[in-house]
């Protein structure tokens, strides 16, 4: 796996930010993109871009998306577990900002969640399902 962060980070892998500083994580996402590509994440605007770096070092935005806070939340942790599985409770543990331990807890103390498998997984489309789910 070769996501990198490049912002300042606490002890336990969540960003940190002063009221100057935008945070950004820049993950390379192999097997998902394309190896000249970098998505970039701005925790503080809450969106999302895919740049593609050319060889001469110039940088071309192909897209851009805009996420709500939440789902901010949800994204980063899984990008940040690419290529294996977010477990559900490192989802919970971002969204509603607790520790890993005491999110785990209560999934365990919660007998009406009904949680079926170990996570979540991002993985990409094959090249002729890309092609369809392609406006």
């Amino acid at each position: 796996m070769n996501n990198s962060a490049y912002e300042a980070q606490d002890g336990e892998g969540h960003a940190v930010t002063s009221d100057h500083q935008k945070v950004l994580l820049h993950l390379t996402l192999e097997g998902l993109i394309p190896a000249n590509y970098e998505f970039v994440l701005n925790l503080a605007l809450h969106t999302a871009t895919l740049l593609d770096n050319t060889p001469e070092g110039k940088q071309t935005m192909v897209e851009q998306q805009k996420f709500s806070p939440n789902g901010m939340l949800v994204l980063v942790p899984l990008l940040q577990a690419y290529p294996k599985y977010c477990h559900h409770e490192v989802l919970i543990a971002s969204l509603f900002s607790l520790p890993l331990d005491e999110a785990y807890q209560q999934m365990r103390e919660m007998p009406s969640l009904s949680i079926r498998g170990a996570g979540y997984l991002i993985e990409a489309l094959p090249a002729e399902q890309a092609a369809v789910a392609t406006p």
